[in-house]
């Protein structure tokens, strides 16, 4: 796990450090940098060496990035084309996705080496390969999970096809099998977030822009119980999420260490956990996003952007 980012002249982000759990939250207004710090992880996997770009104020000032993990490992990064020793573990594979749940399940053409692409597409494709190849233990385990989410689904199979395959899942109390088009959209993101961890090369990594997009706010507790559970699990991928919406900050109640305010403050994005901001008020009589909406500790539009 990637405990604390310590970030210097990468496009809003002129000098900032973020602490990181195993499931964070990212919060604030549009355009503060919420986007930035993310692609910044995906780049610093991705390609390391090559040119960053850099705050338009200060093109030519310093940049780095040093990067420590839950066992004191770093990986620094400083200037055009100069990077440190071997990168760690945790960033090694990082992939950011724009879930959209109607893209779970529906039918794909069968292909080789298949992963979850960022909008969710490719679940079918790699839940087919574990079944029908020699990872079953991992389809096992993310339909014995889904199970823990979702007890009314029983299990899930394929439609047959030569060359496309569809997913359906029998629920209990049901006499057929309904696709998975039909699942609500909570379950079809749950599945997408399952096939992502589970899968035979996930990301070391995962972060996901705006996870509650499209969710009914019942969901919400849903979406941040499994992500708290598989985060926190040996061997999983950290997650990193952003959200505009209140309702999913509520869930963090009691964690509000992993939720991480982002500001812009003259043109330049900091970072604060809400439990910083929570050290001076009594938060208990209002839920965290009644006071985050109502600009309380900051975060929102006009308030720090």
């Amino acid at each position: 796990m990637i405990t604390n980012a310590r970030i210097k002249n990468y496009k809003s982000i002129l000098d900032a450090s973020v602490s990181l759990r195993p499931f964070t939250l990212l919060i604030g207004a549009n355009g503060t940098g919420k986007s930035n710090f993310l692609q910044l992880l995906k780049k610093a996997s991705d390609d390391p060496y090559s040119q960053f770009p850099r705050h338009v104020n200060h093109p030519s000032s310093d940049q780095f990035f040093k990067f420590q993990n839950h066992e004191g490992e770093i990986f620094l990064i400083e200037n055009y084309y100069s990077a440190g020793s071997e990168t760690i573990p945790e960033l090694q594979n990082v992939s950011v996705f724009s879930l959209d749940p109607a893209k779970a399940g529906g039918k794909e053409p069968l292909v080789e080496s298949p992963v979850v692409h960022e909008d969710g597409s490719g679940v079918v494709q790699v839940l087919d390969s574990l079944k029908t190849g020699d990872r079953e233990d991992l389809f096992d385990t993310i339909e014995a999970t889904l199970r823990e989410y979702i007890p009314e689904i029983k299990k899930l199979s394929f439609v047959p096809g030569q060359t496309f395959k569809q997913l359906q899942v029998r629920e209990k109390y049901l006499t057929k099998p309904i696709p998975v088009s039909h699942l609500s959209e909570g379950t079809c993101l749950a599945l997408i977030m399952l096939t992502i961890m589970f899968q035979e090369n996930p990301p070391s990594l995962i972060c996901i822009e705006e996870i509650d997009r499209s969710l009914h706010p019942r969901l919400f507790g849903q979406i941040v119980r499994l992500c708290f559970d598989m985060a926190n699990r040996e061997n999983m991928p950290q997650i990193i999420a952003t959200t505009h919406n209140p309702y999913l900050v509520d869930q963090f109640r009691d964690n509000e260490d992993a939720v991480i305010i982002v500001e812009k403050e003259k043109g330049e994005t900091t970072f604060t956990t809400l439990e910083e901001r929570l050290m001076h008020i009594d938060p208990d009589e209002e839920p965290l996003g009644a006071l985050w909406y109502s600009g309380f500790f900051g975060g929102v539009p006009g308030k720090g952007a």
